[in-house]
């Protein structure tokens, strides 16, 4: 369980050191700040992408296989609110082009300050009330199979 909740706490925090770099640059002119936008935009989902992957494989499918989705307080809620960020994401980065950021820089920042503040909530949910619970649903009943019918 351990193991599992450091690799989940490392990832959270490879998705906040590239937040907090994206957001650095809101600090300065577009001019200064578009050669590196591209690349901060990239890790940011780049990391999103790794971390949804390994959540999904350590904790998401165990819980439903073993089918305790829905005996977990707040699952549901959590996994709509996962998925809801996620497509909100890609419809920013498809909103919000290169040229489009140049227009609309000043918006741009207030929008994606807004976004990136609900991914770390979002994570900081995640990190203290939610991972700790799957894991030890996931614990006391390790046998998918003892759920499964005939």
């Amino acid at each position: 369980m351990q193991v599992t909740i450091n690799l989940l706490r490392a990832q959270h925090e490879d998705i906040a050191r590239a937040v907090g770099d994206l957001m650095a640059l809101f600090d300065m002119r577009y001019a200064e700040a578009a050669p590196m936008l591209g690349p901060a935009r990239t890790r940011i989902a780049q990391v999103i992408t790794k971390h949804l992957k390994t959540e999904d494989e350590l904790l998401l499918t165990p819980l439903r296989e073993r089918r305790l989705m829905a005996t977990i307080p707040g699952c549901e809620a959590i996994v709509v609110e996962t998925r809801e960020l996620r497509l909100t994401y890609s419809k920013h980065i498809g909103t919000w082009t290169g040229r489009a950021i140049e227009e609309r820089w000043n918006e741009y920042v207030g929008v994606t300050r807004a976004l990136n503040q609900r991914l770390m909530a979002l994570c900081d949910l995640k990190m203290k009330s939610f991972y700790p619970v799957v894991l030890r649903y996931i614990l006391f009943d390790p046998a998918p199979a003892s759920r499964m019918t005939a």
